[in-house]
């Protein structure tokens, strides 16, 4: 602000004073320049005097040589007047250049040596070399003085633009200083105009607002009265507030003490307690509804005579709880309160209250216990769910450890027989109890080969009842893929051979090692390499590789066979399930090679995936944890 202002000043007085010092200095820098203009008008007019001096000089030595000339030719005295006033017009014209050259001391030497040669040559008037000394110092003279007169003239025209030019700068610099002036001015009044009117509208706003300060000193007065009746109110609303607060604390400690609840014994003691609490009653009660029995049985009581937990108490009976079920309504007496439990609008037990005095329950406590009971009614559902959660979770993983159990002796069962009737079969076949013919050998064999099949089942059933019942023992230490693949080579290769299949085992080049059970990652490998035989039709192509990604590995098995459809690429991995229908499957198995595949893999903290497409072929990828 203190800036604005001094520049306001500064322009004020600059608008003032700025003009008429633009003209005074126009007028001192004209009137310099016209002084200098006024001097070389002298200086030259003061040439043009040498000149006309010179010339005259010139003029009467001219005619004293003419005077001289004719009087030699007629012999008359009378053409010798010239030649006897010349000495004193000549005298007289170098007086005259001396007095106007005195400035300039090379025109004073020219004209003293012309004033010798005059002399000379008007003494003796017969030489005319000696005149044309004196005719070319005179033209010195006059060329001297002609390019003063150029100079001369030069300067003073000179002077006269600059002038010129001084005073038409001073005259549009004072034009646009008076055009400033005027735009200030103009400025100023319009500034004051609005100033002015802002000072109007000022007082009529003033005024306004005069008027409408004694109306709100009028309204004050009314206020104040009513001021006094708000802060009555105010007062009555705040300790229904603070109730209200108080209700809903204890709403909100009723429902944070029902959600860790999820017995039901515990859940409807909490419940009557809590409501209790609430309202202040001195007992209570919750029942739940036996809809078979047609009564209620009463899982919570606090205080009350000739009731107990378990009690049962028929839905006719003249009591408020069975009132408010049959109603499904709250029954509110003097001392005693009932709400209902209602799920969907139908009835499922009631909480009970009472009080040892009679007592009117306001329709806040109305709200707080209908609130509670919803509550209550919500946690004694969740309790039973949860109940029978545990009930069915407690039976299910019973009926797992049995089949477990049942499925562990079933094939232990198996397997004793079975290598007894195989060890049988290849002593017959080798021939230790007689000869046997082709046809015989041929029927041993399969036989032979039946019996491996149900040992591989057997042991299938085995590791899966043990995988179910947490018995398998991984080892975790490290595992080179690249043995594994070459390990795997003797083990797969007869089958595919057998059905005409490309098996391509490419071991990783580096040493890459994994963290886990070599025996179960080999199991894993023959699992799926074998699935892939099984799956890939004849002349196909089956390919094993291993890589590193990031911190684990993968070991892919790629077949060219009749790939999943997408909506069973997850089914495949639960026990029992086979792509192909039981009436339509080529394939043998029980559909648990895949289940004990991923669950191992898992138990070793990594994974098995699948990727397929129909008509394609399938990628299975197990991924372990780098070592």
């Amino acid at each position: 602000m203190p800036d604005r202002r001094l520049r306001n000043r500064l322009a004020r007085r600059l608008t003032v004073f700025g003009p008429a010092g633009i003209v005074v200095l126009t007028g001192v820098l004209a009137y310099v320049a016209l002084g200098r203009v006024v001097d070389m008008r002298g200086w030259v007019q003061h040439t043009h005097d040498v000149l006309d001096q010179s010339s005259a000089l010139t003029t009467s030595l001219l005619d004293a040589e003419t005077a001289v000339r004719e009087y030699v030719l007629t012999h008359d005295s009378a053409m010798l007047s010239p030649y006897q006033n010349a000495p004193a017009r000549v005298q007289g014209a170098l007086d005259s250049l001396r007095q106007l050259a005195a400035d300039n001391q090379r025109q004073v030497a020219r004209i003293d040596t012309l004033g010798q040669k005059i002399a000379v040559r008007l003494a003796a008037f017969d030489t005319t070399a000696a005149m044309d000394e004196i005719r070319r110092l005179i033209d010195d003279v006059k060329a001297d003085e002609q390019r003063l007169l150029v100079q001369r003239q030069a300067d003073q025209h000179r002077y006269t633009q600059f002038a010129t030019a001084i005073m038409l700068l001073g005259t549009l610099t004072a034009g646009m200083l008076a055009f400033m002036v005027s735009q200030h001015l103009d400025r100023a009044l319009r500034e004051r105009r609005v100033a002015l009117d802002d000072a109007n509208t000022a007082n009529e706003r003033l005024q306004e607002t005069a008027i409408e300060l004694e109306h709100q000193a009028d309204a004050a007065q009314s206020m104040a009265l009513e001021a006094e009746q708000a802060s009555e109110h105010a007062r009555e609303a705040l300790v229904a507030a603070e109730e209200a607060e108080r209700r809903a604390e204890r709403l909100q400690a009723a429902t944070e003490a029902f959600t860790g609840a999820l017995e039901i014994g515990e859940v409807a003691n909490l419940i009557v307690d809590q409501a209790m609490h609430a309202v202040e009653a001195s007992s209570g009660a919750l029942a739940t509804l036996d809809a078979d029995a047609g009564a209620l049985c009463f899982v919570a009581v606090r205080d009350i005579p000739n009731i107990a937990v378990g009690s049962m108490v028929s839905l006719s009976a003249a009591s408020p709880a069975c009132e408010a079920v049959r109603g499904a309504r709250p029954l509110i007496g003097e001392s005693e309160v009932a709400f209902p439990l209602l799920i969907a609008g139908q009835p499922t037990g009631a909480l009970l209250v009472r009080f040892d005095q009679p007592h009117a329950l306001d329709a806040p406590d109305r709200a707080l216990l209908a609130a509670m009971s919803r509550i209550a009614t919500e946690t004694v559902v969740r309790a039973r769910l949860f109940e029978a959660e545990r009930d069915a979770r407690t039976a299910a993983e019973a009926a797992n450890r049995a089949k477990a159990a049942f499925l562990a002796s079933m094939s232990h069962e198996l397997r004793t027989p079975l290598q007894a009737a195989l060890g049988f079969a290849q002593l017959v076949r080798s021939g230790v109890y007689g000869a046997v013919n082709e046809q015989q050998s041929e029927v041993l064999g399969r036989v032979e080969r039946s019996q491996m099949h149900l040992s591989r089942l057997i042991d299938d059933i085995l590791d899966f009842a043990r995988l179910e019942a947490g018995r398998v023992r991984v080892e975790s230490e490290p595992v080179v893929l690249a043995d594994v693949i070459d390990d795997l080579a003797p083990l797969v290769e007869p089958q595919a051979v057998k059905k005409g299949i490309e098996l391509s085992l490419v071991p990783p080049s580096d040493a890459l090692a994994v963290r886990g059970d070599r025996h179960r990652v080999q199991q894993i490998l023959v699992n799926l390499v074998g699935n892939a035989i099984k799956f890939t039709p004849e002349n196909g192509m089956i390919q094993v590789g291993a890589q590193r990604n990031g911190t684990t590995a993968i070991v892919s098995i790629r077949d060219t066979g009749r790939g999943i459809p997408a909506d069973r690429l997850q089914a495949i991995f639960e026990p029992f399930v086979q792509v192909e229908d039981s009436l339509t499957r080529t394939a043998s198995g029980v559909g648990l090679g895949l289940a004990i595949s991923r669950d191992l893999a898992r138990a070793m903290g990594g994974d098995l995936m699948v990727e397929s497409e129909l008509g394609k072929g399938s990628t299975f990828s197990i991924v372990l944890p780098l070592a």
